[in-house]
């Protein structure tokens, strides 16, 4: 199984379902990273908590698109015990809402920090609820996903934590932009996390170039080299491209955006498969020169 590309619904909050799987299907896309904001959220035309969950699923199936992750705004551990036991019941209807899509994943945060807060604190408040979560999730066959933001950006600490769970039902969703902000590379992200990763987030910025997003490879995330270090640790997942336009209306637009990023990541993902089989048939040719040949038999 090779990498495979999506893109998040927040480039294209005015797409119904069946536009966005029209487009993705178009422009090179094998599947979409599902974005929600609940059942009481407007913003988004293909919010999957505002429709039937079989319209999502047929509508995706029509085009041959995977739905990838149900991408919430959810805090798995907030900051009062009834905001913990809240998140909970969301995460399982979540989950719920997930399996009746055929979506494989629930994407949720980590928490809000409280003030002074041991930070080995914090990752036990997380693995605590998220383990709570782990007989559920595996009866309806969705993962969830915890994605690094804020305080928990880097890898150590994520490392730490899904050691601390040890289910085959949860993993990361890693944002390699909110990583390189907080200082880590994807050089040491990826290494380390390595098949915790089951899903990787994709966006590039350049701090005073307007909005500060850029297409891909433009600005100081170092796409290129993260794609090069995914390959690197055989990953087979998909890479999910986020242009925040839910938020930003002021950016490109979908359509003018995601297929640039489909290029560009393609082009990556082709150019070290190429080097790989290129050294491969080098590396079989010296074997073969080196290789001793058969002693032709002497007559007689």
């Amino acid at each position: 199984m090779a990498i495979k590309l999506a893109f998040s619904t927040v480039a294209c909050p005015d797409w119904t379902i069946e536009k966005v799987a029209q487009q993705a299907a178009e422009m090179g896309y094998q599947g979409v990273e599902l974005r929600t904001l609940g059942p009481g959220g407007g913003a988004l035309a293909c919010d999957p908590a505002t429709s039937d969950p079989a319209k999502t699923r047929d509508a995706l199936k029509a085009h041959n698109i995977e739905p990838v992750c149900l991408s919430t705004s959810l805090l798995l551990a907030p900051r009062d015990a009834t905001a913990t036991k809240q998140a909970y019941f969301q995460t399982r209807s979540a989950m719920e809402l997930a399996a009746a899509i055929g979506c494989p994943a629930v994407r949720v945060y980590g928490l809000d920090s409280q003030a002074g807060e041991n930070r080995q604190n914090m990752i036990k408040r997380i693995a605590h609820q998220a383990q709570t979560l782990m007989d559920f999730a595996t009866d309806k066959g969705v993962q969830l996903l915890l994605e690094n933001a804020g305080s928990l950006a880097v890898a150590k600490e994520w490392w730490w934590l899904l050691n601390v769970v040890d289910h085959p039902m949860i993993g990361l969703s890693w944002n390699v932009a909110n990583a390189a902000a907080a200082g880590e590379p994807s050089s040491v992200s990826i290494p380390t996390l390595n098949s915790r990763i089951r899903l990787i987030k994709l966006k590039d910025t350049e701090v005073g170039q307007g909005s500060g997003f850029v297409p891909l490879g433009q600005g100081t995330v170092g796409i290129e080299q993260c794609v090069k270090r995914l390959l690197g640790i055989g990953y087979e997942g998909y890479i999910s491209v986020e242009w925040d336009r839910l938020w930003l209306p002021s950016l490109a637009p979908a359509e003018e955006y995601l297929p640039d990023a489909h290029t560009r990541l393609k082009g990556w993902l082709d150019a070290v498969a190429e080097a790989e089989e290129k050294g491969r048939v080098a590396a079989e040719k010296a074997a073969a020169k080196l290789a001793p040949k058969p002693q032709a038999k002497k007559a007689g």
